[in-house]
């Protein structure tokens, strides 16, 4: 009788102890889970900003592609004929306000 009770006492503190272990592991797992839970909202929230990045980045790409073929015309050239050299066309008359 002695060994059996022996034995079953053995295999209650056997159960214990694996039972210990699990709720360890089960702990252990459930951390890392809600870290790698919040790693991922802020992984989110980070693609989220460089999309809209990326698009303003386009839009800007799109006004100054715009501008490049703006800057090729002679539309361009003569305004700024204008404002730095003061240039004029044969047939403008330029009124200047007076001080």
């Amino acid at each position: 009788m002695r060994n059996r009770n022996k034995d079953t006492a053995t295999n209650r503190m056997a159960i214990i102890g694996i039972t210990i272990v699990v709720l360890f592991m089960a702990i252990a797992i459930h951390m890392r889970s809600v870290t790698l839970k919040e790693q991922d909202r802020n992984y989110q929230l980070q693609e989220e900003s460089l999309a809209a990045d990326i698009e303003e980045q386009k839009r800007l790409s799109e006004e100054l592609e715009q501008k490049k073929v703006y800057v090729k015309t002679k539309e361009f050239t003569m305004e700024k004929a204008r404002e730095i050299f003061g240039l004029k066309m044969p047939d403008e008359i330029i009124i200047k306000p007076e001080k």
